[in-house]
């Protein structure tokens, strides 16, 4: 299937093998709206809870860097051998700038290596993610999160069982019955461009609003929404295509390898 406009009020053609109608009325383009928002408020945590992490982490009660503290809730303990700082009654990680907020139970770090955290949340603007575990490798500029990871933000809630961001190549991958209730989605696997704002759905997948519905089987293709803009630059809704961009093809072959 080739591209069709994704815009309040657009008539929908007549459904294609696979993706069924590609038009969609202006609440369908709220659900997606609604995904995008989500989604990259996600990317924009990940990105800032590593920028968060990255900075050197000190072994005093509460060590303000600028604008940066972390606090340890109780107990911590620095183990030579390793370079691990382990705070075992948990802590929290807070950027004054920008009020973004890591707190959990249980917290391990070394220094400009990784940063470990179980039962994590992290909340700001963007809204809160709730991660079970909690995985920052610094040096890579790389996240992890899995055993359920839960994002809620003013613009709906989308769920996944493994969440990885990679700030090098500015993809963030949500893997495993990723769903969504505000917007209404069902996935394999989820990819967004943080960049261009492009999300990649893998199948198989389904994606709803009323009697719009998007969808593909496990054999089907991955279907991807490009944001588009008008003159002013303000969004006006989707180009939704099973036909992807060569980077976007790379991206997901590489995605399946991983």
């Amino acid at each position: 299937m080739e591209r069709a406009s994704c815009k309040p009020n657009s008539p929908g053609p007549a459904p294609t093998a696979g993706v069924e109608p590609a038009g969609w009325p202006a609440s369908a383009l709220g659900i997606a709206l609604g995904t995008a928002l989500a989604l990259a408020a996600l990317a924009l945590a990940a990105v800032a809870v590593a920028a968060l992490a990255g900075t050197a982490l000190a072994g005093s009660q509460t060590s303000p860097f600028a604008e940066l503290s972390v606090t340890a809730y109780g107990a911590q303990r620095f183990d030579l051998a390793t370079g691990f700082t382990e705070l075992s009654d948990g802590g929290e990680v807070v950027d004054r700038g920008s009020g973004l907020r890591l707190e959990a139970p249980w917290i391990r770090y070394a220094e400009g290596a990784i940063l470990e955290a179980t039962d994590a949340l992290v909340s700001g603007t963007f809204g809160e993610v709730f991660a079970p575990r909690l995985l920052l490798e610094l040096s890579e500029r790389r996240l992890h999160a899995a055993g359920g990871v839960t994002l809620v933000t003013p613009a709906g809630e989308v769920s996944a069982q493994t969440l990885r961001f990679d700030a090098a190549d500015g993809w963030l991958q949500a893997r495993g019955a990723v769903t969504g209730e505000t917007p209404q989605l069902e996935a394999a696997g989820i990819l967004v461009d943080v960049a261009s704002g492009r999300i990649v759905l893998l199948p198989p997948y389904v994606y709803t609003d009323g009697p719009v519905s998007l969808r593909a089987d496990a054999q089907g293709a991955p279907l991807q929404l490009t944001p588009r803009r008008d003159d002013d630059l303000a969004f006006v809704g989707y180009d939704a295509s099973t036909s992807l961009d060569d980077d976007v093809r790379q991206r997901v072959q590489s995605a399946d390898g991983e």
